[in-house]
């Protein structure tokens, strides 16, 4: 076994200045230089050997609901499935789940041992705009917080649901999505923080954090990046976003590998093994981490930490990541009464990057001075650990926050037992893990550490006066990697079983007829807009000269310049040479026009229309000719009016070959 940090900690008089007054002691121990493997921060994968004690995890929906009369049995059951690595359980290891639920992989079937959809089977396929998909949403997130918002497996939930890979694009979700996600997730979530693929106004000023796909790449940072990223926004709209919940993300090695623009010898390289051993890269991804404010980062995650360069400078980044907590005193009375109260005062300094999220409580412990086992621990009133935040504004040339960490000052008490025996004790203290059985989880930047959880500050009397308190006459242990330290299930969650399915009745699966119709009823229009106004709805409040309830795409607010609708085909679908008739109704501002015409991937192929809007439902036919098959997926697409502010709606559309 290797670990960047193999020590063992000299006597404490030799490393902690304790000063005591008549009635208090005040210690200030010495900080631990190197970096700890804590949990709720770091790399997001598990390393036997290295730092990271988080797993996120990718669900299909179908693999929780099979229908909408399943039961809330059904997600606990998977959770215990998947809360497991190498025969042991996330408890034992004090590893925690960051779930993701999603219906779409990236548009295509898959196979059948590896499928992409994951539609429950009384849902239909790609129905997001649908009042009925939005109900369904809703109770399943209900689901969802029954069973995970008391899970102490779980330390927090990436929203998904909607696009590829639960990322929130193709399609994104429209307005009254994003305000039925923040609602239902406040409502069904209140231990647990959500985070979001992207910075949309309701989502942040909902308090949620940020997921961030493509962490640290130099074409998305300031001042030339997509200002709709989360580097723009962290830095010029949301600055404290991070003060609310997480930011986290990947680390994307392909984009390093693959685009023109994303520089990986003036960046963080090509592999994570690269960001790790080149001092270079890994100065500039603990730069992004620092200014960002990063908790944790997944992909990088994938180091190999039995090189011990790797495992080096990956101490360096778990340093960075996250909380890191440094005690510079504590102080508590000399002695105190069975069944009296028992103050401590501690000052702090997070010279992490980011707070700790979860509320946590303080706790203080009397060890055994023998064998340095708890005799009692208590939580400590009064003092919040969530509140103990870095410093801020970030410094890249200084390497430094222009705002360095404060110290934190906490005063809390808890009440002794009217039995508790009487001597001398050590008095420790430690952060638990308040929903996995209130047990030592978080360790301090201190070298004040016995293995187990606890961290020893001097000696107290309980019912008596100690001659010292000064710890003597043993040695501290590293900090680093305390692999005795797990949390607590409850048999009644591991014991719960997937239920009986429920009896289904499903939708069939929707498929083209090029003879009659090529274009799926319930799949959706993809907006592209170029205006932070612009936004998608669906409803059926169609032409009242046909059948009730037809379905309408409608697009309303300011067009901006080169927003569109498009349609594209199930499994990147295209379109075989031949003449198609395309047929449909629209309706929108009077006086704007829209264009429509067929594209080759973002492509146009087959020459455009353009057609002027109306108040009234106008029916409209196209032919069109496929001369040569498309390189890319077809796209039927409408170019919005440039520069205007106005409403497009679009219903009944049709697609057939006539050849």
């Amino acid at each position: 076994m290797r670990y960047a940090f193999l020590w063992i900690g000299l006597a404490s008089a030799l490393v902690t200045a304790t000063a005591r007054g008549d009635d208090w002691v005040t210690v200030k121990p010495k900080e631990f230089a190197g970096a700890i493997n804590n949990p709720l921060k770091g790399f997001r994968s598990y390393h036997v050997d290295g730092y990271g004690l988080l797993h996120r995890q990718y669900i299909g929906w179908n693999a929780l609901e099979l229908s909408a009369d399943d039961s809330v049995e059904r997600i606990i059951a998977r959770t215990n499935e998947i809360t497991r690595l190498g025969g042991k359980s996330f408890g034992e290891l004090n590893v925690k789940l960051v779930p993701r639920v999603y219906l779409d992989w990236d548009g295509t079937l898959g196979a059948a041992d590896r499928p992409k959809q994951h539609w429950p089977a009384d849902m239909a396929e790609f129905d997001y705009d649908s009042a009925a998909f939005q109900a369904r949403l809703e109770r399943l997130i209900a689901k969802l917080g029954e069973a995970w918002d008391n899970d102490p497996r779980i330390f927090a939930i990436q929203m998904g649901l909607i696009g590829y890979w639960g990322e929130h694009h193709t399609p994104a979700p429209t307005q009254s999505q994003r305000r039925l996600l923040v609602a239902a997730f406040k409502k069904a979530f209140k231990n647990k923080p959500i985070l979001v693929r992207h910075t949309d106004a309701e989502f942040v000023e909902a308090g949620f954090g940020i997921y961030y796909d493509t962490f640290a790449n130099l074409s998305r940072e300031p001042p030339h990046g997509d200002p709709h990223q989360l580097p723009w926004q962290a830095t010029h709209v949301y600055p404290n976003l991070w003060k609310h919940a997480p930011i986290e993300g990947e680390v994307e090695y392909n984009w390093q590998k693959e685009r023109k623009d994303a520089d990986p010898e003036g960046t963080f390289g090509r592999t994570p093994e690269d960001t790790m051993t080149v001092p270079a890269y890994r100065r500039y991804m603990i730069d992004k981490i620092r200014r960002y404010h990063t908790t944790y980062l997944g992909w990088i995650s994938n180091y190999m930490p039995s090189d011990p360069a790797v495992l080096e400078g990956a101490a360096e980044l778990q340093k960075a990541f996250g909380y890191r907590f440094v005690i510079d005193s504590v102080s508590y009375p000399v002695a105190r009464q069975p069944g009296g109260d028992l103050p401590v005062q501690i000052t702090v300094r997070n010279t992490g990057s980011a707070p700790f999220y979860l509320d946590w409580p303080l706790a203080v412990a009397l060890l055994n001075p023998k064998n340095r086992q708890p005799v009692w621990s208590g939580p400590l009133n009064g003092i919040d650990v969530r509140r103990w935040l870095p410093g801020e504004d970030w410094d890249s040339d200084a390497f430094a926050y222009q705002i360095p960490a404060k110290q934190s000052h906490a005063s809390g008490s808890a009440k002794l037992p009217e039995e508790i025996p009487t001597g001398e004790f050590i008095l420790a203290i430690a952060i638990l893990d308040r929903e996995g059985g209130m047990v030592p989880s978080v360790r301090f930047a201190i070298e004040n550490y016995v293995t187990g959880g606890w961290h020893p500050i001097g000696l107290i009397g309980i019912g008596v006066t100690p001659k010292d308190t000064a710890i003597k006459g043993f040695s501290f242990d590293s900090p680093a990697f305390d692999h005795t330290l797990s949390y607590q299930v409850s048999d009644a969650l591991l014991s719960i079983q997937p239920p009986p399915a429920p009896k289904v009745t499903p939708v069939p699966r929707w498929s083209p007829d090029p003879e009659v119709e090529l274009i799926n009823p319930w799949r959706y229009w993809v907006l592209t807009k170029r205006s932070d106004t612009l936004d998608k709805r669906g409803s059926a409040d169609g032409p009242t000269d046909g059948p009730a309830g037809r379905r309408v795409i409608s697009v309303e607010g300011q067009f901006g310049n080169g927003s569109n609708l498009s349609y594209t085909f199930f499994d990147r679908g295209t379109l075989d040479p031949g003449r198609y008739r395309f047929a449909c109704r629209i309706k929108g501002t009077s006086g704007l026009t829209v264009r429509f015409d067929v594209a080759d991937g973002w492509r146009g192929v087959i020459d455009g229309v353009k057609l002027p809007l109306s108040t009234q439902w106008r029916q409209h036919q196209f032919d069109f000719d496929v001369e040569v098959g498309f390189e890319n997926e077809t796209r039927l697409r409408w170019s919005l009016p440039a520069d205007a502010t106005g409403e497009f709606h679009l219903t009944d559309p049709h697609l057939r070959r006539i050849d």
